[in-house]
């Protein structure tokens, strides 16, 4: 994809973007109706620079221009004499703050982009393409390189690479050069450059530009108070600003100077009053409404792919961080199986003391491994929503939620095997090896409703604090139903129906029935006080556990499993229908 390869047969005074009566609001502004709209157009190979001084709507004029702003507004913007909306790849905007999934190399990322955008890097002509990319953004010395290792030049060349894929007529950048260096700026500044000149439109916001910067923008925008006050080029600028007595000093930066002189109400009342059509200036010319088929319409692709593709990504990230994984492993599993074989070591349900011990046993193993597969999930769309939230429109909600899902799949295999096998070892339990076998398959299918109930929870309340808050309110009924703190048989009949939705609950009453159905007899001594269970079926009838239990807790880990999914899907919906993340 060469930057050079547009159409030259366009004219130069070619609109391609009309902006009429443009004002956004937000919800809780009460005086929207006082703002003035904003109405103008902007020419083919225009490569702008959005100026002003903070909160004078840079960002949100620019996300408006990309047809991706959620806030109310009035107006329209048109792209070729269509709504920018139903034109998806034509224009693409590049955020501020990057955001990218650091474990990968640069050629994994381009590559995950290019299969959920175009199709299958297997096709001759998508692979040109994105190897073209890879040159003209000189990401070629990089595409091994974490993205997390590379500097902040890189990532954002690498932003742009990801946004031109769909190769946009119109590109938006809100403040490309931030936290550059001065080499780094001008790097990406060159290569933004070079996309106008190939006939594209680059409109970029920036913060106090530096005089080598700013000189390199063809036109201004420049805004203040939510207006759009100037759009032409900077003689123009220079001029107007000269007609109301306000001249740039000698070697002082232009940019910095329109910036200071916006930022009092007298001059942008003045600048209003003398040229109230100015933001009107490009406003003639002809429109093309063929420019708007030269761009790659992004493709959808079919929803298992989408989940295969999300995978895949999480798969080479996880791969990356495997040393921190048996780590945690080994700290959180290995060491807390020890704990427990050494507190619990020749515990045995066939006493009237080793019933409590192994009703203890059974619930620290069913905890450990609910509460560890739902910690572990609860965090995890806390470090990706921004991701979420700037891919949306790529996959589908529900292709992200089911992959993200099914990658805590290999924990809730592993920490199971790990946790029996080793703690198992110091109790006295019948028929050892089947027992352990049956204890191992139980815990793991309880972890997958475990997983679900942490990724609900993750998905409804993505705050870290409210998070804190919320989940101990909610774990303490559902462990309070397993039995091991109380009998469930002389629970109030209004809390009765709580124990059908806990996970805890169905778990315990699975592994019980596991292990005391298989004790026929416990030892009473003659000279106990207390009454005595006198075989494991009394046990069970004494916590409330039903006979019934193969089908009644598959049915309820399948229910519980798909409540929580429903409810985090429905969490992640509404992120999603909050908009682009900018």
């Amino acid at each position: 994809m060469e930057f050079g390869s547009y159409d030259k047969d366009f004219m130069e005074n070619d609109v391609v973007i009309r902006i009429r009566g443009l004002k956004v609001w937000t919800p809780e502004e009460k005086s929207w109706w006082r703002r003035k709209p904003i109405t103008g157009s902007i020419r083919r190979s225009e490569f702008a620079a959005v100026i002003g001084p903070s909160g004078a709507g840079k960002t949100t004029f620019l996300v408006s221009l990309a047809g991706k702003c959620t806030l109310p507004s009035e107006g329209s913007v048109t792209l070729c004499g269509q709504n920018v909306k139903a034109c998806p790849g034509a224009v693409e905007i590049a955020p501020q703050h990057e955001s990218f999934m650091d474990g990968l190399s640069v050629m994994e990322h381009l590559v995950f982009m290019t299969e959920m955008k175009l199709g299958s890097c297997k096709d001759l002509r998508i692979m040109a393409t994105l190897n073209s990319l890879v040159e003209e953004f000189k990401m070629k010395p990089h595409v091994n390189t974490p993205v997390g290792g590379l500097s902040g030049g890189e990532r954002r060349l690498l932003s742009l690479a990801t946004t031109f894929l769909s190769n946009p007529q119109i590109l938006i950048c809100d403040e490309p050069t931030t936290g550059l260096d001065s080499y780094n700026a001008l790097l990406v500044i060159g290569v933004l450059k070079k996309l106008s000149a190939s006939g594209r439109i680059v409109i970029c916001s920036v913060h106090q530009p530096s005089c080598d910067l700013f000189k390199e923008f063809s036109s201004i925008l420049l805004m203040a108070e939510g207006r759009l006050l100037f759009h032409g080029s900077q003689d123009e600028c220079k001029n107007v600003f000269e007609s109301i007595g306000l001249l740039c000093p000698l070697n002082y930066n232009p940019a910095e100077f329109y910036i200071r002189a916006v930022s009092s109400s007298s001059n942008v009342h003045r600048l209003v009053e003398i040229s109230p059509n100015r933001s009107e200036y490009h406003g003639t010319g002809s429109v093309r409404p063929d420019l708007v088929h030269n761009y790659n319409r992004p493709v959808q692709r079919n929803w298992f792919k989408q989940v295969h593709l999300l995978l895949w990504r999480l798969s080479l990230s996880l791969k990356r961080e495997i040393k921190n994984q048996i780590i945690q492993l080994f700290i959180t599993v290995v060491i807390t199986s020890m704990v427990l074989g050494v507190a619990y070591v020749g515990a045995t349900g066939t006493t009237q003391r080793g019933v409590q011990e192994i009703r203890g046993f059974l619930w620290l193993l069913t905890s450990e491994v609910s509460f560890g597969v739902s910690y572990s999930a609860l965090y995890a769309f806390e470090y990706e929503i921004s991701l979420f939230k700037r891919e949306v429109g790529v996959y589908k909600c529900s292709a992200y939620f089911v992959s993200r899902f099914l990658s805590f799949i290999p924990r809730c295999i592993i920490w199971p095997v790990v946790l029996v096998s080793i703690s198992s070892l110091a109790v006295d339990l019948p028929n050892h090896v089947i027992t352990t076998l049956e204890f191992i398959a139980l815990l793991i299918l309880s972890a997958i409703p475990a997983v679900a109930y942490g990724l609900g929870m993750a998905a409804l309340f993505t705050s870290t604090g409210i998070i804190g808050d919320v989940m101990p309110c909610v774990d303490l009924p559902l462990f309070l139903m397993s039995g091991a703190f109380l009998r469930i048989s002389s629970l109030p009949p209004w809390m009765f129906p709580v124990k059908y939705i806990s996970h805890f609950y169905y778990t315990m009453d699975a592994i019980s029935n596991v292990y005391w159905r298989q004790i026929d007899y416990i030892d009473c001594p003659t000279n106990e006080t207390s009454a005595c269970v006198k075989d494991g079926a009394t046990v069970l009838l004494e916590n409330g556990y039903v006979n019934n239990f193969i089908l009644q807790d598959s049915l309820g880990f399948v229910l519980i499993t798909l409540i929580w999914c429903l409810l985090g899907y429905i969490g992640l919906k509404r992120e999603e229908k909050k908009g682009y993340a900018y």
